[in-house]
């Protein structure tokens, strides 16, 4: 999986860093593999000789409608907290499930609910089928959007290595709202992908991310790197330290719910 991820990126920053018609050149590569796996063959190559003609080209009548997507930051918890928790993960990550069905809930529990700490779900993807699954999230806003996340994750093994993909991620998309036509139509556009490809070099950039999962805690100007999965006893330990050198106010805890003793029979 290193060795992969490695490779990833290697061949990643090598396209970030090349002229722009390079850049073209790579996501429209992304772009075919993408639609190869909803139209079970490679799309022929467009080049001038290829190119259809005016009057091939499909009316706005007949068109489908374009799909709405949101790529707003995902975020759990109090705009308002001090403490921001990045968690960068890709969908078809073999530890990334670990992250969101056990640590996240511990986060929420002991930081989160107590307004010390925001979640901020970075998406990631490091191959193929994880852009293409996050494509279709991106096609979902608010709670389905989490809901649809959480069932990738729970289920990554079902899809994430299934021979026919459309297949494999249409229960999901289905659960979660998305018809069959809307779920080709949010993985194969293209406009989207160059969206999604911009926020993961900018993550690359802005935090040098080279792995998933990742966890950044950042408090004021202040960062701590969690790499791979980490223990309960790490995080906190990496907070605790963060906390030592916060000049700001930190949240009060909560007042204790006292419980009034039952009355008993006279």
């Amino acid at each position: 999986m290193r060795n992969t991820t490695k490779s990833f990126i290697f061949s990643f920053l090598l396209f970030t860093l090349t002229s722009s018609s390079a850049l073209a050149q790579t996501e429209t590569s992304w772009f075919q593999k993408i639609k190869n796996f909803f139209t079970g063959s490679p799309a022929p190559e467009t080049t001038a000789s290829t190119r259809p003609a005016a009057s091939e080209t499909p009316s706005a009548e007949t068109e489908s409608p374009k799909p709405v997507f949101d790529f707003s930051e995902k975020t759990i918890g109090n705009r308002e907290a001090p403490l921001k928790i990045h968690i960068f993960t890709s969908l078809t990550c073999p530890h990334c499930p670990v992250v969101h069905t056990q640590l996240m809930p511990y986060i929420q529990e002991k930081y989160v609910d107590k307004n010390e700490a925001l979640i901020i779900l970075e998406d990631f993807p490091l191959d193929t089928r994880a852009v293409t699954a996050s494509l279709i999230s991106r096609c979902l806003s608010g709670e389905q959007y989490f809901a649809f996340m959480e069932s990738l994750f729970e289920n990554q093994m079902k899809w994430a290595v299934a021979p026919n993909l459309q297949e494999a991620l249409l229960p999901y998309a289905k659960l979660a709202g998305l018809t069959e036509d809307e779920m080709t139509a949010c993985a194969t556009d293209e406009s989207a992908l160059k969206e999604l490809t911009r926020q993961r070099n900018l993550a690359i950039m802005q935090f040098k991310i080279h792995a998933t999962p990742t966890l950044i805690l950042q408090l004021g100007k202040e960062k701590e790197f969690l790499e791979g999965v980490p223990s309960r006893s790490d995080l906190d330990r990496a907070i605790e330290r963060l906390k030592k050198t916060y000049k700001g106010s930190w949240p009060a805890a909560p007042a204790r719910q006292e419980t009034a003793p039952a009355p008993t029979a006279p």
